[in-house]
């Protein structure tokens, strides 16, 4: 669980769950074993097997690389520490099957390579659990799948764990491994994140390579990670994006310059979310931060020109399915792949330009402050099957109301995190740190000093 969120669901705070950092030194002492670690979680998984996370748990594999690590021991970052991998990158000797029945490109059936982000885990000494079940495609929000069945939410079973790396989210909310390897389009890593309580980070565009993982968009693709806390998240950036990234734990926020998009929030929360975010903003005032207004130029366009581009891409991408057996895709998804496959040169041209609008004013906007902040979502997770939801400016439709919040920030390529901040019904909600492109240690630092206030309140 994201430690920040372990006491609203009655969790010992006192004792918060061991950061893969913690553990890593555990292992080095001789505290405890890969095996048992790796034991813990199948056990866990075979617990929580009504929450459908997997799509190919690799049992014996998973205990024999968990042997190997204890009788080799290394350096690497992720020596010995179990994870789960969204059913969407390729593991060499699992299946790749994205949720769907429909026919994948060529390059995801019996994949005989990693994914190169998955490589990149497995250098590092990580121990792959298994893949996660996922929205059909990475077409979609809400973790509701026609074929594989739902991913259930750990911490309230009849609600959306979130998509599209909906078993991401539930494996590490449920603590079936210390973190899992997602995607975010629109918001397909901080959604699950912010409805499952834990940690969801999406770098700088770019950072963590996608050879090998299925794409929806390739203007709006991303690898990220989903941690049960923001030092894991930084650690997982560090594997997944080669990169040394040294990291501040921030105690106070004096001469921090935050954000807040004002205008673009108007009649796009509910009231519980509303409360809480002010409150927020006057903790971070209180420790120093100075809260600006901001209205970046033309973010409005943001969710006008994401759907033109993503289903224009998509359709392309799966473009021999939805010629041979477009029945292979689901009724939640087949439509917006055909709605993309009629979309115009010019329409998405348009969009493009739009993009470059929004782009332009967005970073703009991140040169004038450390980081922007704002809920990751206006609610806390909706009960599954829903369509509407209630905000302050009245109901809106499930997908708008969530994607509004999430999408302009992966359309741009700005790296964003979500972290538990509030509850809402007595369920978590999330809130997103976005910085500017490369400052991705910035939104993990300032995400730190938020975690650290929930822990002590």
């Amino acid at each position: 669980m994201s430690i920040g969120w372990q006491r609203a669901i009655g969790y010992d705070d006192t004792m918060p769950a061991k950061t893969i950092q913690e553990t890593r030194a555990a292992l080095k002492n001789g505290e405890i074993t890969s095996v048992e670690l790796v034991e813990t979680a199948l056990n866990t998984a075979a617990a929580r097997a009504d929450l459908n996370i997997f799509a190919h748990l690799a049992a014996e594999k998973a205990l024999e690389a968990a042997r190997n690590a204890d009788a080799h021991p290394s350096k690497g970052a992720l020596h010995g520490i179990p994870i789960t991998i969204k059913d969407l990158f390729n593991v060499a000797g699992m299946p790749t099957q994205a949720g769907t029945r429909a026919m994948l490109p060529a390059a995801f059936q019996n994949p005989s390579l990693h994914a190169q982000a998955v490589q990149h885990l497995v250098d590092a000494g990580a121990i792959l659990l298994g893949k996660t079940n996922m929205h059909e495609i990475a077409l979609g929000i809400t973790g509701e799948n026609l074929w594989t069945g739902d991913v259930q939410n750990p911490l309230a079973p009849d609600r959306q764990a979130g998509g599209s790396s909906s078993g991401s989210a539930a494996a590490v909310a449920a603590d079936i491994g210390f973190a899992s390897l997602g995607s975010d389009t629109g918001g397909s890593v901080r959604i699950p994140a912010s409805f499952c309580g834990v940690v969801g980070f999406k770098p700088t565009f770019g950072w963590i390579p996608l050879t090998g993982a299925l794409h929806l968009s390739t203007t709006c693709d991303h690898a990220g990670a989903i941690t049960r806390s923001v030092q894991d998240a930084h650690t997982m950036l560090e594997v997944l994006a080669h990169r040394n990234l040294p990291l501040h734990q921030l105690q106070h926020l004096r001469g921090i310059r935050l954000g807040v998009p004002v205008r673009f929030l108007e009649g796009r929360l509910g009231t519980t979310v509303r409360q809480a975010f002010n409150t927020l903003l006057e903790q971070c005032r209180q420790a120093g931060a100075e809260i600006i207004e901001i209205n970046p130029e033309h973010l409005e366009l943001a969710n006008t020109c994401y759907t033109p581009i993503v289903r224009t891409e998509a359709a392309y991408i799966h473009q021999a399915a939805l010629e041979q057996n477009p029945a292979g895709f689901s009724a939640l998804v087949r439509p917006a792949l055909e709605n993309g496959a009629t979309i115009t040169a010019r329409d998405y041209l348009t969009a493009r330009e739009q993009r470059r609008q929004v782009r332009s004013g967005l970073e703009q906007t991140l040169r004038q402050v450390d980081a922007l902040i704002l809920p990751t979502a206006p609610l806390a997770a909706p009960p599954r099957g829903t369509q509407e939801v209630e905000l302050e400016s009245g109901k809106r439709s499930h997908r708008n109301a969530f994607i509004e919040l999430t999408v302009p920030f992966s359309l741009v390529g700005v790296p964003t995190l979500s972290i538990p901040f509030t509850q809402d019904n007595g369920l978590p909600v999330g809130l997103q740190i976005v910085t500017a492109r490369g400052e991705d240690t910035t939104a993990l630092e300032l995400g730190w000093w938020v975690e650290r206030q929930q822990v002590k309140e």
